[in-house]
């Protein structure tokens, strides 16, 4: 399967905007660079590059950034 076609169905960490205080440390958690603050400051991701390890998850102080 390619990756393209593997995107489709595997998940992608998401990040709650109302939530995300903007702190940056999910950026640094992640391997890949997926992860980078949006002209608002807030945590969005590229759901192309993002692997779905989850490493952004669990060093978000404030639980914005979740697996769906």
């Amino acid at each position: 399967m390619s990756e393209k076609n593997r995107r489709k169905y595997s998940m992608a960490a998401k990040v709650d905007q109302d939530t995300c205080i903007g702190c940056g440390a999910c950026v640094g958690a992640c391997p890949t660079g997926a992860i980078a603050l949006n002209d608002e400051g807030k945590a969005q991701v590229d759901p192309d590059t993002c692997i779905d390890c989850g490493a952004c998850v669990g060093v978000c102080p404030v639980g914005a950034v979740t697996l769906d």
